[in-house]
């Protein structure tokens, strides 16, 4: 997760948003822009319908336009191999499909399916539209999963973000960013339940060579809590606070400035560094979680009869091997205990994309 800290001339100048009071604690101000309302219900779906063998081909700057769901054969979890290969294949396959429907009409069934998407479009929009192929997997093992660890933390989490005067909604932002693993790592060097890159921690956390705050749930949430209250209180509103979660503040900043601090008109328009796919449907995916998370029954039929998952113990502190018997005090968090518990954080098919 690509943060950095807004300078402070960049808060100073950001004069447009509204200043927060003390309502931000019991309202729920998270609104839904009818241009992004597709986003959301494509997250719900990849949230609770596509399961982890599915694979979904979409155009990523307008998702509801979904090509094609392919279903990988075969039991268990897709290997990284698996997900290599599907991706490579769907991306091959529909943007020859579009390249050949940008020089002549459809030759078959789904061909003509597809043309039917571009009713009223120039054939340059199928050219267009090939190269800007997404390939989503599936997380409803994934989701089902985190929210039954969620109930582990949800409580003492909100608790937090309470006293911090945010709404206590936003731990759901938890599950976009790792699924409640309290040992997941990305492989931007995101750790924990919130994910924190070592320079944006350390503005917050304990984190050297030997210790890491970021596998201490509480303190990992209460850093989650005072950065998003830095980034409303710098920002003025919650979708552009929760954006700059991914984004970073100043980037946010800066972006939202152009075009008078309309999220909108931002995700939809702005085009600069890094400002992709991940960015763009960040607050859409936390308002499909917080739909979920609101009616998991209706998602997971029995679900509420299911039991907690309760996670295993992580460590904070790394002893140096030649003093690892002064740290005798720590023995029950075993390192097997830790590597047993790591998790690596994967929404997509393909990051890089």
């Amino acid at each position: 997760m690509a943060r950095g800290l807004a300078p402070l001339v960049l808060a100073i100048a950001f004069v447009f948003a509204a200043t927060p009071n003390a309502s931000s604690e019991t309202k729920l101000p998270f609104p839904r822009p009818a241009a992004i309302q597709p986003n959301v219900d494509f997250w719900v779906d990849v949230f609770t319908k596509y399961a982890e063998s599915d694979f979904v081909v979409v155009d990523r700057d307008n998702v509801s336009r979904v090509y094609h769901v392919f279903h990988l054969p075969g039991d268990g979890q897709p290997t990284r191999t698996d997900i290599d290969w599907a991706n490579e294949y769907l991306k091959t396959k529909y943007s020859d499909i579009l390249n050949r429907l940008a020089t002549r009409p459809p030759a078959d069934d789904e061909e003509r399916e597809i043309a039917a998407m571009f009713k009223g479009e120039p054939p340059s929009a199928y050219a267009a539209a090939a190269q800007n192929l997404r390939v989503q997997e599936g997380l409803r093992e994934q989701f089902h999963d985190g929210l039954l660890r969620s109930r582990y933390y949800t409580p003492s989490m909100e608790r937090i973000f309470r006293s911090a005067g945010i709404p206590p909604e936003l731990v759901t932002l938890a599950h976009v960013e790792s699924g409640f693993h309290s040992a997941s790592r990305s492989s931007a060097g995101a750790v924990g339940i919130w994910q924190f890159t070592r320079d944006t921690g350390k503005h917050y956390m304990k984190i050297t060579r030997y210790h890491d705050d970021r596998l201490n749930p509480d303190r990992e949430t209460l850093a989650a809590a005072k950065l998003l209250r830095s980034n409303y209180d710098t920002l003025g509103d919650w979708p552009l606070a929760i954006t700059a979660y991914n984004y970073g503040t100043g980037g946010v900043a800066r972006a939202a400035g152009i075009y008078g601090g309309d999220y909108s008109e931002m995700v939809q328009h702005y085009q600069g560094p890094h400002f992709g796919f991940a960015v763009k449907n960040y607050y859409a995916e936390f308002l499909a979680a917080l739909q979920v998370h609101r009616d998991e029954e209706k998602y997971f039929p029995g679900i509420e009869d299911e039991p907690a998952i309760r996670p295993a113990p992580i460590k904070t502190d790394f002893a140096p091997r030649r003093a690892a018997k002064s740290h005798a005090s720590h023995a029950h968090h075993t390192s097997r205990a830790s590597s047993k518990t790591t998790h690596h954080s994967k929404k997509t098919v393909a990051q890089k994309t």
